[in-house]
């Protein structure tokens, strides 16, 4: 059975839609222990059996901000300041990490976020472990690569 989840940061410039294999209560939730997922508080969700899209409805209020390695880039909206995702791609395609707190159905994943720490990953195996471990994702009203 599919789970569909949808959400959207705080304004609703940045719509999110999560298909999902397992029902929420069943996902794990991560706490990445970075500085910028720290300071944010963020549970994320990654399966590669699920999918997502990310809708830019005000392309405009998107703001993306890479730090570290730059192999990904933090989806945040510029207008409510909401953390929406982790994007990386890579020749057309994308994977994401969502913040499970912009989903409308929040509440309902319920396991306690388990800490990840990925700061001893070199370039070759971050770039692997997501396209392995994240969301294929789709991007829609998406402003061109910059």
């Amino acid at each position: 059975m599919e789970h569909l989840h949808k959400g959207a940061c705080h304004c609703g410039a940045i719509a999110v839609e999560l298909r999902t294999p397992r029902a929420p209560a069943e996902q794990v939730i991560g706490a990445c222990q970075c500085s910028f997922c720290r300071k944010h508080n963020a549970r994320t969700f990654s399966d590669p059996k699920s999918s997502a899209t990310l809708t830019a409805h005000e392309p405009e209020q998107l703001q993306l901000y890479a730090f570290g390695l730059s192999t990904s880039e933090v989806v945040i909206c510029r207008r409510c300041g909401v953390y929406v995702a982790m994007l990386m791609t890579d020749q057309g395609e994308a994977w994401t990490t969502l913040n499970i707190d912009v989903l409308d159905e929040r509440a309902a994943f319920t396991r306690p976020a388990e800490p990840r720490d990925f700061s001893a990953e070199a370039t070759g195996g971050r770039i692997a472990r997501r396209k392995a471990r994240w969301i294929p994702t789709t991007l829609v009203r998406w402003p061109a690569a910059r």
